[in-house]
């Protein structure tokens, strides 16, 4: 019934233009439009527009990095025939040669920090163990040589003796912390160089990687089509795109579908199974037939800023032509709901709903009397008539109870 209320008021302005029977009034003063009830041909078509896609195609992407986007800096023609290995595109290397160029002009100064950090230390542990030996060697001479007789020495000498042998083994001590401490902190001071000049050598490897896929190339023989994004928009020089981005398809074209777009005011009955002739707008006067594969659950928006929603709607084809099934070929299309057949039936704007019963104004004697009648298959501008009316009936075309 939504359906029905929608087509009616789309084509309220209708006034049975095709197989209709005009006549008029007898009342001078009024010439009402009416109908005259008979069985004719009747046939529901919903029209589409859509394009051709390949059921199976090889997807190509950006090259996968870790320096963010990269701009196009060339592109092969669309829909050209390319052989494996053909390069498809082309980025724009140019900032990160200037980013290894820098990344090699870090890794060289790290690299000579650390051979004068390097000497620096040594030098400087060379020196400490230098003092170590020479203290322990006076601690030694000290400790051996030492005298302790009174009778010999007075008792403040020997007292300084011993002083000054306490006094050595504390230097060595001090001496041996001195040589750890800085050992360690030396330590610190080498890894943090040698983690700098890891990162370096890391970013560098990861530039050489990046530049070397700066190329991208065709896995295999097959016709190119570029991917459009959500906007609607194919990849062109210049443009930036995220690392895995899509690209282009190689798709097999031996294998060719139909995507439809079918208005939602107009999606009467779409089902499974239904047969579409469409047209491609390239050849115009070549008709091809193709059956409904699958319909949308719900309707979307197909265009950006276009409030209209549209159900989605894949057709199979009857036969497949590889010279002019081109993906992303325009086309436009009816999808058949009800075949040619022999019914009753009337315009949509005679048919008028009050309390969900749908009812005509009957002409008889000159006199407009209600009628209900029982609806079957609805196009977009007439609707067949189940039960209600016979042939050679006549009724209004127009609301009698507000004329």
């Amino acid at each position: 019934m939504k359906y029905f209320q929608q087509l009616k008021i789309k084509n309220s302005f209708i006034l049975a233009l095709l197989s209709l029977s005009m006549i008029a009034c007898s009342d001078p003063e009024s010439t009402p439009l009416l109908f005259e009830v008979k069985e004719q041909s009747f046939v529901v078509n919903v029209p589409a527009k859509g394009e051709l896609f390949a059921a199976k195609a090889t997807v190509i992407n950006a090259p996968m990095s870790r320096q963010g986007p990269q701009n196009i800096s060339w592109l092969a023609p669309e829909f050209t025939h390319v052989k494996k290995g053909d390069v498809i595109a082309r980025f724009d290397g140019e900032a990160m040669e200037i980013q290894s160029a820098d990344r090699l002009n870090e890794l060289s100064i790290t690299e000579q920090e650390i051979i004068e950090k390097t000497g620096m230390l040594n030098q400087e542990l060379d020196a400490i163990n230098k003092d170590i030996a020479m203290v322990g060697q006076e601690k030694s001479f000290a400790e051996n040589f030492s005298i302790n007789d009174i009778r010999i020495r007075s008792k403040l000498e020997i007292l300084d003796s011993m002083q000054n042998t306490e006094y050595l083994g504390s230097k060595e001590e001090y001496l041996y912390w001195k040589n750890d401490s800085f050992s360690a902190s030396s330590a610190g001071d080498m890894g943090l160089l040698e983690m700098k000049q890891t990162q370096s050598k890391s970013k560098i490897k990861q530039l050489s990687d990046g530049l070397s896929k700066l190329e991208v190339k065709a896995p295999h023989d097959g016709l190119l089509a570029y991917k459009a994004n959500w906007r609607g928009e194919k990849p062109r020089a210049g443009q930036s795109l995220w690392p895995g981005q899509k690209i282009a398809e190689l798709p097999d074209i031996s294998n060719m579908k139909v995507k439809l777009f079918v208005l939602e005011s107009e999606a009467i009955n779409l089902a499974v199974d239904k047969p579409v002739t469409f047209y491609l707008n390239a050849y115009a006067d070549k008709k091809f037939q193709g059956t409904v594969e699958t319909v949308a659950t719900f309707p979307a928006s197909i265009k950006r800023g276009d409030p209209q929603k549209y159900f989605e709607v894949i057709v199979i084809l009857s036969k497949q032509n590889t010279k002019l099934f081109v993906p992303g070929r325009k086309l436009q299309a009816n999808i058949e709901i009800q075949a040619t057949s022999r019914k009753i039936i009337v315009p949509l704007q005679s048919v008028f709903v009050d309390a969900k019963q749908s009812f005509v104004y009957l002409y008889e004697n000159g006199h407009y009397k209600p009628t209900p009648v029982t609806l079957g298959q609805v196009s977009l501008s007439h609707v067949e008539i189940l039960s209600g009316l016979h042939e050679g009936q006549k009724i209004a075309l127009t609301d009698k109870e507000h004329s």
